[in-house]
């Protein structure tokens, strides 16, 4: 099992791209929202607005895009965030999810 120091430059480029896309779909599929309150920002205000936008512009497969662009900075922390805090399996290594 390798960790993050473990990963080469490609490989953790590799991760923290899986981390945006499982991050942004769940924002999409609304299985992930943040507390604007509570963290005293205006994160899912923009998201909202942001699918809002792909909606009016009937483009919702472009989601990811205007949430991007307008998140785009935040949500690539906490991708990078994810990546280094994350385990990476061998090949031949089982994993077990409960």
């Amino acid at each position: 099992m390798k960790n993050w120091s473990g990963l080469s430059e490609k490989e953790r480029e590799l991760a923290k791209h899986a981390a945006l896309t499982h991050i942004l779909k769940a924002v999409i599929e609304g299985g992930l929202r943040f507390d604007d309150r509570a963290n005293n920002d205006n994160l899912q205000k923009r998201i909202d607005q942001a699918l809002a936008e792909a909606e009016r512009m009937r483009t919702p497969w472009f989601a990811h895009e205007y949430i991007m662009e307008s998140c785009g900075q935040e949500l690539q922390s906490f991708a990078a965030d994810d990546a280094v805090d994350a385990f990476y399996p061998e090949d031949s290594e089982f994993i077990l999810y409960i």
